[in-house]
C-alpha cells in the first residue's frame, strides 16, 4: 500500500462511551456525515451500533440511503435543509428531516407528506433554522395540521472558543434554546455538539447529544486530553536521494535544500488529502523521529527532509506516520482544520479498521 489510515475500534468505542458518560448518559446521535468525517460511514455506523447507538446524523438524503442500503438499521436525521424532492424521498424511506422554514411545512401539508420532523432553531449560528420568535408558529402549524413533529434542535456555533466573549455567546445560545423548550414535550431535544459536551458539560440541555468530531478525540483542532487517538494516517518511503549541491525542491522553487542533505519522497499528496499548507511546519514521523515536509506538496507525492542521524538507517519501503491526534496537537499552522483534514482524505487512501 502507498497510503492508508488505520482506525482503532477500541479507542473509538472508549471515546464514545466516555463522552456519553460526560453527557450524563443521554441518548447519542452519531454524526456520520461526509463519510463519517472521511473514515468510512458504514464501518463507523456498525461500530456505533455495536454499543447500542442507533441514531445517525447525515448531511443529505443520499448519505442516509447509502447507509440503509448497506444494511444499517436505525434512525437517520438529515441535519441540513432538504430540497422538496428530497423531502419526498426521505418520507418514503422513513428518514427524519430537519425543517428550517414555514414553506417546507406548507409543502409537506399540501403534498400529504408526514415524515418525522425536527424543527431547527437559529439561536446564533445564522445558517439555517427558524428565528427564535418564529418557532412557536412552526410548532403550532405542525400540531394544527397533524404533522409528525418529533424533535427540536439548534446548533452551537463557537463551543471551541474559550475566550470570555465566546463562552458568553455560547451560554446565550443555550439560554435561548432553554426558553424555547420550556414545557415542550418532544422525543428528541438537542443542542449540544461534540465541543458542547466537552467544554460545556454542565450546560447540556435536552435528552439527546450529537457526537461527531469528538468521537475521534478532538475538541476543535486539539486533542481532548482524556480521549484516545482513533486514527493514524501512514505512508511509505518511495525514494531516497542525497544531493551534492544546493537545489530547489518541487514546483515553484519555493524551498531550497542545502548541499549534502538527504530527502525522501512519500507517495501521498494533496489528492489524498495532504493539504499544501502543511509545508508551513508539517512533518512526518519515522520511528518517532520528525522529518520535515519540504517544497510544495504535489498531487501524488510529498518530499521530506531526512535528519542526518537516520540517513544510514532509513530505507525504501519504510513506514512513516503522516498524521495522528498527537501530530495534529503539535501543529502550529493557522490554516489547519481537523474536520477539513479528515473529511478530505482521498479515496486512494485505504481505510483499515483494527
Amino acid at each position: 500500500m502507498r497510503a492508508w489510515v488505520e482506525i482503532y475500534k477500541e479507542n473509538l468505542i472508549y471515546n464514545i462511551l466516555k463522552l456519553k458518560e460526560i453527557a450524563k448518559n443521554r441518548e447519542v446521535l452519531g454524526v456520520v456525515k461526509a463519510n463519517a468525517y472521511g473514515l468510512g460511514s458504514v464501518e463507523i455506523a456498525k461500530i456505533l451500533q455495536s454499543i447500542n447507538i442507533n441514531f445517525f446524523g447525515v448531511a443529505n438524503v443520499e448519505e442516509a440511503i447509502e447507509l440503509q442500503e448497506a444494511g444499517i438499521n436505525g434512525n437517520f436525521l438529515i441535519l441540513g435543509r432538504s430540497f422538496n424532492e428530497e423531502l419526498v424521498e426521505a418520507t418514503k424511506r422513513n428518514i427524519h428531516v430537519a425543517i428550517s422554514s414555514l414553506d417546507q411545512l406548507i409543502f409537506l401539508k399540501e403534498n400529504n407528506l408526514n415524515p418525522q420532523i425536527h424543527i431547527k432553531v437559529d439561536t446564533g449560528m445564522t445558517r439555517l433554522g427558524f428565528d427564535v420568535d418564529k418557532v412557536e408558529e412552526a410548532i403550532n402549524f405542525c400540531r394544527e395540521n397533524n404533522l409528525n413533529l418529533v424533535g427540536i434542535f439548534s446548533h452551537l456555533s463557537d463551543t471551541d472558543g474559550l475566550t470570555e466573549e465566546t463562552k458568553k455567546f455560547t451560554l446565550e445560545q443555550i439560554e435561548k434554546f432553554k426558553q424555547i423548550i420550556n414545557n415542550l414535550d418532544l422525543k428528541y431535544i438537542h443542542i449540544s455538539n461534540s465541543a458542547g459536551i466537552t467544554n460545556f458539560s454542565d450546560e447540556i440541555v435536552g435528552n439527546l447529544v450529537r457526537l461527531g468530531i469528538g468521537m475521534y478525540s478532538f475538541t476543535g483542532n486539539k486533542k481532548t486530553p482524556y480521549l484516545k487517538n482513533v486514527y493514524t494516517l501512514k505512508s511509505r518511503i518511495l525514494f531516497l536521494k542525497e544531493i551534492h549541491h544546493e537545489s530547489f525542491v518541487s514546483y515553484g522553487r519555493h524551498y531550497k535544500l542545502p548541499a549534502n542533505e538527504t530527502y525522501a519522497v512519500i507517495p501521498i499528496g494533496y489528492a489524498d488529502g495532504l493539504k499544501k499548507y502543511l509545508t508551513k511546519g508539517g512533518y512526518v514521523l519515522w520511528k518517532g523521529i520528525k522529518c520535515e515536509i519540504i517544497g510544495n506538496i504535489c498531487m501524488d507525492m510529498t518530499m521530506i527532509k531526512i535528519p542526518k542521524e537516520i540517513i544510514n538507517s532509513i530505507k525504501i519501503g519504510d513506514e512513516v506516520t503522516v498524521m495522528d491526534a498527537d501530530i495534529i496537537n503539535d501543529l502550529n499552522i493557522d490554516e489547519f482544520c481537523a474536520w477539513e483534514f479528515m473529511s478530505g482524505l482521498g479515496k486512494r487512501v485505504k481505510r483499515i479498521f483494527i
